[in-house]
């Protein structure tokens, strides 16, 4: 077979065909924009840069290939893709198919990786996933005769060696969800309801899922390990129409720009779950659209819709409604029943009709539903507002008396994104508390969530871990950029220190601006006589978030593939040190409850 061997073009529906033009190294473009007719809505150029494929999705500009987790599909050129599968040739793909079926070595070739933990068998047809040498993903079907059509219908499909067909299906968001769902149900996200597990924050997505299923392999433990919040995420219909960042608050820290991680709650999902078609291991895992937050005021609850239509694959909703609890209730009724009435009655009407909006997407599909209170408004103070057995016991009957499916609560036992939990004594004050809940929730069949991990030391860890006896959800997710940065800083310093700068920039912005955290995090550095680049100063620990999916005044990324195109090294470094650090966590938090393998 090869590149001029005739072939039958299937039309497919416009959810599965972006009509995506190829682009390639030129200084000028090939060819007139174009409408795309598919599911991103996307005019699409070429535009040439040296050693970059640069495309056009509506009115950004990107390289697809080291700007992850950003589309809803890992196609984005079928018609390139295609000629790249045809060049390959006949023989190889009889050999990959007799390979795959019989447990044998797969064959290599240098136009293409097949990838054995993708393989699955439908009727006479074998599937897999392809990775080509630019980083499109395709689905390839060989059959016998006629072929299935549990996928839809195939972009392009030729006839091989006289009566075998041979297909390819764009890895686009609806076609990877019947291959989970269809053919490998075991390597997709699934809700996991009570099963104790870590919750592991994806902000450098492709970069950090495979040193996150080495772990889970080694160490036995389930995670969410597609995970990020709405402060962390965009919104792809916003990133393709270039508009600005919506703010956001991050109690400790201040306001900040919603999205900072570059990615959009539909790339990730698709990015997530590629990468787990691509492990050999079967991690179970589930996808949390992390923080679901519902401001104040009238848009609030309609933009947590929004949310949750682009996250409606997901199978973990994080619904975030510490900010319209009344806080002021607390202190005029304590914990009676009229004061807990008063203070949750807004934020669990709220609940419910996010928790209705999310059953009518999601249909018989199981999922996760989490109450998160652990976070408070600005001007409360959190150990003022400290979660009580009573309003626990109260949100659990509550709900259940709604009919609300809660599975999980995050309730604000006193730990603060970005610090560790100290003091004198306070361990053993803590460890009770947390029990009190635990025993709580248990009682009601909810498990209880801990978010914001990152920075506590290991012995505070296993005081969480002793108190739920290991059943608990526990979630991370700046700690595994700050490996990312301490790797570059290792083995890049050149690379780091345009992060660095960037970093500094930033926070010196943010001073001038009026917050004192920057402000403090800045004399920190300056006062501490040690002014050299390096990720363990507190300002780069607290601000080096922002750089990575930073965007200019014209909605383009600034830095993000600088993050996606280090040597292959970099990134096996990179996923030895997620590995080590994961087990760890897991060890310290989920051990007690035989969750660990």
């Amino acid at each position: 077979m090869t590149s001029q061997i005739p072939s039958i073009n299937i039309d497919p529906a416009p959810r599965t065909n972006p009509r995506f033009i190829g682009a390639r190294r030129s200084l000028l473009p090939a060819r007139e924009w174009i409408t795309a007719q598919g599911p991103l809505g996307a005019a699409l150029a070429i535009v040439g840069l040296t050693g970059m494929l640069i495309m056009r999705f509506g009115q950004i500009e990107i390289d697809p290939a080291v700007s992850p987790a950003i589309l809803d599909t890992a196609t984005w050129d079928a018609e390139r893709a295609w000629r790249t599968i045809c060049s390959v040739g006949e023989p190889y793909w009889c050999s990959a198919r007799q390979a795959l079926t019989s447990g044998c070595a797969l064959p290599a070739h240098e136009s293409c990786t097949v990838f054995r933990g993708s393989y699955a068998r439908h009727g006479q047809s074998v599937f897999f996933l392809v990775q080509l040498p630019d980083s499109q993903c395709v689905f390839v079907e060989i059959a016998a005769e006629c072929g299935s059509n549990c996928l839809g219908k195939p972009l392009q499909m030729v006839c091989i060696g006289g009566v075998i067909i041979l297909a390819m299906y764009g890895a686009d968001s609806i076609t990877i969800g019947r291959y989970v769902s269809c053919l490998r149900p075991d390597k997709g996200p699934t809700a996991m309801g009570g099963v104790p597990r870590l919750g592991i924050g994806s902000r450098m997505t492709t970069a950090v899922w495979p040193g996150v299923w080495r772990a889970m392999d080694r160490c036995g433990f389930c995670a969410n390990a597609i995970q990020n919040s709405v402060r962390e995420l965009n919104l792809l219909v916003d990133v393709l129409a270039a508009r600005p960042a919506r703010n956001n608050y991050l109690y400790g820290f201040g306001a900040l720009e919603e999205g900072h991680t570059g990615s959009t709650f539909e790339g990730l999902w698709v990015a997530g779950v590629i990468e787990a078609l691509k492990t050999d291991t079967h991690p179970k895992y589930g996808a949390d659209a992390d923080h679901i937050t519902v401001r104040r005021g009238p848009d609030g609850i309609n933009r947590a819709k929004s949310v949750i239509d682009a996250a409606r694959n997901y199978t973990f909703f994080t619904l975030d409604v510490s900010d319209i609890v009344d806080y002021g209730a607390e202190a005029c009724f304590s914990a009676d029943a009229r004061g807990l009435v008063h203070k949750y009655s807004q934020a669990l009407d709220v609940v419910d009709e996010l928790s209705t909006h999310i059953n009518r997407l999601k249909g018989d599909v199981a999922f996760d539903l989490e109450l998160s209170i652990d976070e408070c408004p600005g001007d409360v103070d959190a150990f003022a507002c400290l979660t009580t057995e009573i309003e626990l016991t109260f949100l659990a009957l509550e709900l259940r008396r709604r009919g609300i499916g809660i599975t999980h609560i995050a309730p604000n036992v006193g730990i603060v994104k970005g610090q560790d939990y100290a003091g004198l004594g306070v361990l053993p004050r803590l460890e009770n508390r947390i029990k009190g809940l635990c025993d709580a929730a248990s009682e009601h069949g909810v498990m209880l969530d801990f978010h914001s991990g990152d920075d506590l030391r290991s012995d505070v860890r296993q005081v969480i871990g002793r108190a739920t006896k290991g059943w608990n959800h526990f979630k991370l997710s700046p700690s595994l950029q700050i490996i990312f940065a301490e790797a570059l800083y290792d083995l890049h310093p050149e690379r780091f220190e345009v992060w660095w700068h960037d970093t500094l920039e930033y926070a010196r912005r943010e001073a001038s601006a009026g917050s004192e955290f920057a402000a403090q995090c800045l004399r920190l550095y300056e006062d501490g006589g040690d002014r050299a680049p390096s990720p363990r100063h507190t300002v780069f620990h607290h601000y080096c978030f922002a750089s990575v999916g930073k965007r200019d005044a014209n909605g383009q990324f600034v830095h993000r593939e600088r993050f996606y195109d280090l040597p292959v090294g970099f990134y096996r470094e990179y996923h030895d040190r997620i590995e080590l650090f994961l087990c760890e966590v897991a060890q310290d938090v989920l051990c007690d409850a035989g969750g660990l393998g």
